[in-house]
């Protein structure tokens, strides 16, 4: 045996440094949890925003080429993975630029409204000493109506999209 001991162990660190690295690690795992968290409700956010701007505009779509109101709201919720209600849709109808103001005409317009109410999913607010639990998205999409609807209307006198 060429200049070692026999059965020797090799110590990789004292007792001290296994305390110094156990205190960092507390130190830093919250900061990393936090860090985790915001990305994960980031995306998961991030996503619902994008389906539920999908559904507001493929039932502002379908809209366009006649569908009724409760078609429309049905399309919507359907599409929407159900995040969405067809309680959660408003479906209204503005006048356009022609010369008469009867809504539905081909050339007004038909406007899709949504609400979803997106509730975070990590325990962020308790890290963070957030004041709120969730945020609401809100979309709205208008489009041009290319065949004409019977019994439009705009109840609430909506401007449309701002």
């Amino acid at each position: 045996m060429a200049g070692g001991r026999r059965g020797a162990t090799l110590k990789t660190g004292s007792r001290r440094e296994r305390g110094q690295s156990m205190v960092e690690f507390a130190l830093l795992l919250p900061i990393f949890l936090v860090v985790v968290f915001i990305i994960v409700d980031f995306g998961v956010g991030i996503s619902r925003w994008v389906i539920v701007t999908n559904s507001t505009r493929e039932g502002a779509r379908l809209g366009a080429v006649g569908a009724s109101t409760t078609e429309i709201a049905d399309k919507v919720a359907s599409t929407s993975n159900g995040l969405l209600d067809p309680a959660d849709v408003n479906v209204y109808y503005l006048d356009g630029p022609d010369d008469n103001f009867d809504l539905g005409d081909r050339g007004d317009s038909v406007v899709v409204e949504s609400n979803y109410e997106y509730g975070l999913i990590t325990p962020l607010k308790a890290f963070l000493n957030l004041t709120f639990d969730s945020i609401d998205f809100h979309s709205c999409t208008d489009m041009r109506l290319e065949l004409p609807v019977s019994g439009a209307s705009n109840p609430g006198a909506y401007l449309g999209c701002d």
